[in-house]
């Protein structure tokens, strides 16, 4: 690929360097100029730290707010940066920078990738709001080189209504996963059964689900231990309020762990890893635990189902049902110690083969090189 300024825009620093991190560093290694784009939340730091990266803060785009002058100015900044910059590629993350930065993008000729990594506010929207969704993608993505997904289901139903046209549709698994930075890593034998929740807070990730099948699994084994790991999401509607999140540490039906900026030695100190999410893009905690050689219990939603091989690395349940997810919890501890740990041995090896960085990076890379070379911008 020649030499080029790519923009990688995002609604958070911390989106940026925690889920696209190895692909900035490859891009970096092959001298592009990176520009990396969102509002300010400390990792900007981080990312600078990166050969060949600059970092430009987005002052008005907030997640959760759906004022209409407050998202005008999001998109006026976005347009301004592009049209100052004029990168050879914009490739954008997250609902609003898909919308407004193709948008903005498309009025400072700059070729745009968005990638759709989840629903997101689609996904629990009311009718209403869900249709307004999906008018402003159409907008905004019509004109887009390429569309990014991470499973099929989220494709199909932008395929269904359409909102882009075949052609400019791939499916890429993932963001990438180090599989050497996530590597297996021995559970001391001291603790019990350990099952570990981990990533915000929130009613649609199956949080309470997961609390849920804890009371029942402790009532038959009252020795397995029950973790969350991660934050709440003031703001956001779906998320979990202190006080019941104080219930459940009071009732002791989970040990609360708080939040940490390195998953890993939780996920060491765990047995399997437990994500009863409604819907996913594909997601990236479970791909972390496999990487880590450990089990998994998902649902059969969405971006969820792919992580599993039904009772070869794991266990999939329907969505919403803390009962299904107590009995999968049962079905793991009743399995002996060399089944347990052949379920982690094959999350592993699914892991390195499917979702791995070796695997996922290079089908980002040909997608980028592919569209700066149709793209036939003079400079």
């Amino acid at each position: 690929m020649p030499l080029k300024k790519i923009a990688l825009i995002a609604n958070t620093a911390w989106n940026l360097w925690n889920f696209r991190r190895s692909l900035i560093e490859a891009l970096s290694a092959q001298g592009h100029e990176l520009i990396c784009v969102a509002p300010e939340d400390g990792y900007e730091n981080r990312l600078q730290e990166i050969r060949g990266v600059r970092f430009i803060p987005l002052r008005h785009l907030s997640r959760k707010s759906l004022s209409i002058t407050g998202n005008f100015h999001t998109f006026t900044e976005l347009r301004q940066i592009l049209r100052r910059e004029q990168p050879h590629l914009a490739v954008f993350y997250t609902i609003k920078p898909n919308i407004y930065g193709a948008v903005a993008a498309r009025q400072s000729g700059v070729p745009a990738i968005a990638t759709i990594e989840g629903l997101g506010y689609a996904a629990m929207a009311s009718p209403v709001l869900r249709q307004f969704i999906f008018f402003l993608y159409r907008f905004a993505l019509k004109d887009a080189a390429r569309v990014v997904f991470l499973n099929s289901d989220d494709r199909q139903i932008f395929l269904d209504r359409r909102v882009v046209k075949p052609d400019k549709t791939l499916i890429i698994r993932g963001t990438g996963i180090d599989t050497a930075y996530f590597s297996p890593d021995n559970k001391p034998d001291a603790t019990g059964p350990v099952f570990i929740f981990i990533g915000r807070l929130l009613s649609d990730k199956g949080v309470r689900e997961f609390v849920r099948a804890a009371q029942q699994v402790k009532r038959i084994a009252p020795q397995t231990q029950f973790r969350l790991l991660g934050s709440t999401d003031a703001g956001n509607p779906a998320s979990i309020g202190e006080e019941e999140l104080k219930q459940w540490i009071d009732e002791k039906a989970i040990e609360y762990m708080g939040q940490t900026d390195d998953v890993r030695p939780f996920i060491a100190d765990a047995d399997i890893i437990v994500l009863p999410s409604y819907r996913e893009g594909m997601p990236r905690v479970l791909l972390e635990g496999m990487a880590m050689g450990k089990a998994v219990i998902t649902t059969q939603s969405a971006g969820c189902r792919e992580t599993v091989e039904e009772g070869r690395n794991g266990f999939i349940v329907p969505s919403e049902n803390a009962d299904a997810l107590a009995g999968a919890m049962l079905r793991y501890l009743a399995l002996s110690p060399e089944q347990q740990r052949a379920m982690g041995s094959h999350s592993r090896h699914k892991a390195e083969q499917e979702f791995g960085n070796v695997v996922i990076l290079p089908q980002y890379l040909r997608l980028f090189d592919g569209v700066l070379q149709g793209s036939n911008k003079e400079r």
